[in-house]
């Protein structure tokens, strides 16, 4: 083993002297004088050693201990040699009969029972005090206390302390004890001594054998030296002799660190070696990290059908969000907008980042132009996560793709939704002026405009008058990002050929009372909890900024004297204040009280604000619905009626009231057949009058008797 002076090392490596004049142990306290060096003998002759320690490890046969003691006397003592034969240090005829009271204190010295030693020892002084114990026992007990408080400094982050502790006991910094040289290089470096740091790794390399040691010192570095110097010390690689070095996993690293920069900047190319490393590590282990990287540097430098290979690869090795991330990214890149979707949406819980790349690509989804035949389920899994996320741009992606598929009304909410989320989105603003102007909304159109005229010169120019846009206009930036709120937007609209004029049929005598009883029988329950619990009338009301927590639920006694819009202001004022529970019970009423007002855009938002159980959710996703299908239905929009409709079926069965609404919806757009068989549904379950009224304007349209 190669081992040059302790002291030697400590000025070398350490250079602690300057240091040490500076800040003292841990910046507080100067430091002890770094302890001289054992002077040689002036004549040059073999120096005065105590042998006592080696000669007894030899005696109990412990070659790992003679080693180390070997290594610490020869750094104390430069011109000292042991002896060519270990087995005479064993037994000298001539010595005197060991002392056995020296003999336990190495035994327990060897078995690392510092505490017993020192307090041995301390007995025999006492009892006589002319008795010294051995120098070079002495030496190794401060040597063993020393590493322990080094590696106590070490373990609590006390790097100031390992510094010093190093520096008054340079006999540890020898390859005996390579872990303490690891934790001095950390020390250096958490002090930013960086260069101090690769100068212990330095020597760990010229000095240190074991070839363990030696990768782990290289490893080490990974972690704390620039990558340029790490690259440095690969020049002391091993290449021959008995034990050599394979440094070939840190120059991996390396090459896997560069194409990993690589991968997250367009502007910055791997090499064509590193890049085969990379491709190696991938054939060489099931990790997915190599794949993933690899994966992300295709897709930025312009190789997306690789790229897509590579996440699908690491997908299969377990590669998690980060994968899935990729993978959607990549499909929408290669303009397969409606598999990304569809696979993001699978994973859109899993992560924030997740959910962000989900709201990217439906919204690019339904930014296309023109817009794209899109099935109603897939709709159905944009709105609630639109709703959910409350993302302003997504509402306006929604308004537009509603605009241009004629739903004006549908888009007119949208962009509202939006300006609520977003109270200077400018499209949006513009999006709600073309919309209230189609609808001849004049009071509406006239608000946006007094609004924004002064910051919006398009929304001035169709307030005069100039320019008559279509569908949505190409100033317009059709945004792809996230997505937030639910109203089911229709696809594409049927074209539905001119029929004769039915005969006019009253269904809204089939439609609220039924449709919202249950609900209100749950109102009227949680407003006599209320009233119970704030033992008062509940006509006695008061402004609710001032309440908190559950007094802020008096909105439910607002509800009982059908003061629903008051009953918002103090629910908003329960979320803001309440614990969980309270905001649960509160985002609950104020859903409910916008439904009361037929606000079921405003519900669904309120819904989304608390967590809620099971069966609420699908009693507000229910009632939500409903209001919805007979707002359109009652509009003529008879494509979103059986969108709504199809959605709260998922939820909860269908009601004969609803069935019939939907039996109307197929009639009204020439859907006959589909038209007869729910109205005879229908009349098998008892509403036969009813029934029998969509049969008979079925058979008046089209010349066949139905009833």
């Amino acid at each position: 083993m190669l081992v040059g002076s302790a002291i030697t090392i400590a000025v070398a490596i350490l250079g602690f002297a300057a240091i040490a004049q500076q800040t003292g142990s841990d910046g507080n306290q100067p430091p002890a004088a770094t302890p001289p060096s054992p002077a040689p003998p002036a004549n040059g002759s073999q120096p005065q050693v105590d042998e006592s320690a080696l000669r007894y490890f030899a005696s109990q046969g412990d070659t790992r201990r003679v080693n180390a003691e070997i290594a610490r006397l020869r750094a104390l003592y430069p011109n000292w040699s042991p002896p060519s034969d270990l087995s005479q240090l064993s037994g000298n005829p001539g010595a005197a009969a060991p002392d056995p009271l020296i003999e336990r204190l190495w035994n327990l010295y060897r078995e690392d029972r510092i505490a017993e030693v020192r307090a041995a020892i301390a007995e025999r002084q006492t009892s006589d005090s002319n008795w010294k114990p051995p120098e070079e026992l002495i030496a190794a007990l401060e040597t063993v206390e020393a590493r322990r408080r080094l590696t106590n400094a070490s373990d609590t982050g006390q790097w100031r302390t390992v510094l010093q502790v190093a520096t008054e006991a340079p006999s540890l910094l020898t390859c005996v004890n390579v872990d303490v040289l690891w934790r001095v290089a950390e020390a250096f470096a958490r002090t930013d001594q960086v260069n101090r740091t690769r100068d212990v790794y330095t020597y760990l390399l010229q000095n240190c054998a074991n070839p363990g040691e030696r990768l782990a010192t290289l490893q080490k570095a990974l972690t704390l030296l620039p990558e340029a110097q790490v690259a440095a010390l690969l020049q002391f690689e091993r290449k021959t002799g008995e034990a050599p070095d394979d440094f070939s996993s840190i120059r991996d690293e390396l090459a896997r660190r560069r194409v990993e920069r690589a991968s997250l900047d367009s502007k910055m190319t791997a090499s064509a070696e590193d890049l085969a490393v990379v491709e190696r590590l991938i054939q060489n282990s099931s990790d997915a990290g190599p794949v993933l990287i690899l994966g992300w540097y295709n897709y930025h430098h312009g190789n997306p059908a690789r790229a897509l290979e590579l996440f699908k690869t690491a997908l299969g090795r377990n590669g998690g969000t980060k994968a899935a991330e990729g993978y959607a990214m990549t499909l929408r890149a290669l303009e397969r907008i409606s598999d990304a979707e569809a696979f993001a949406y699978e994973w859109r819980e899993r992560a924030p980042e997740n959910m962000k790349i989900y709201l990217d690509v439906a919204t690019a989804l339904l930014s296309q132009d023109p817009p794209p035949r899109l099935e109603p389920q897939v709709l159905a899994r944009i709105v609630p996560v639109v709703t959910a996320q409350r993302f302003p741009d997504a509402a306006q992606s929604l308004g537009w793709y509603s605009y241009n598929t004629q739903q004006i009304r549908t888009a007119r909410d949208w962009f509202r939704t939006a300006l609520t989320w977003k109270a200077d989105d400018e499209p949006s603003a513009y999006g709600l002026a073309l919309t209230t102007q189609r609808l001849n909304d004049r009071a509406g159109f006239n608000a946006v405009v007094a609004q924004w005229r002064s910051r919006s010169q398009r929304i001035a120019d169709l307030a005069d008058g100039i320019g008559t846009p279509g569908r949505q206009p190409a100033a317009t930036p059709v945004v792809a990002a996230p997505i937030p709120m639910a109203q089911p937007g229709e696809t594409t609209l049927p074209t539905v050929q001119p029929r004769p004029a039915l005969r006019q049929v009253t269904v809204e005598q089939v439609e609220t009372e039924q449709t919202f009883a249950r609900t209100e029988v749950n109102v009227r329950r949680r407003q006599t909890q209320a009233r119970s619990a704030l033992g008062r009338n509940c006509a006695m009301t008061r402004n609710p900024a001032g309440l908190t927590g559950d007094s802020a639920l008096s909105g439910w006694c607002l509800m009982e004297i059908n003061r629903p819009m008051e009953a918002v202001a103090a629910f908003d004022q329960a979320l803001s204040t309440g614990s969980s529970r309270t905001r649960e019970e509160a985002a609950y009423g104020k859903s409910l009280a916008y439904l009361r007002k037929n606000l079921t855009s405003e519900a669904a938002i309120a819904a989304a604000e608390a967590p809620q159980t099971r069966e609420r959710r699908a009693e507000l996703g229910a009632s939500i619905l409903t209001q919805r299908a007979l707002a359109a239905y009652r509009d003529g929009r008879y494509v979103e009626t059986l969108l709504a409709l199809s959605e709260r079926a998922r939820i909860v069965p269908e009601q004969n009231d609803l069935l019939l609404i939907r039996g109307w919806s197929y009639l009204k757009l020439g859907r006959y057949d589909d038209a007869e068989k729910v109205f005879r549904a229908v009349q098998q379950t008892g509403y036969s009058e009813e029934a029998a009224a969509g049969l008979n304007a079925i058979a008046e349209v089209t010349g066949q008797m139905r009833y």
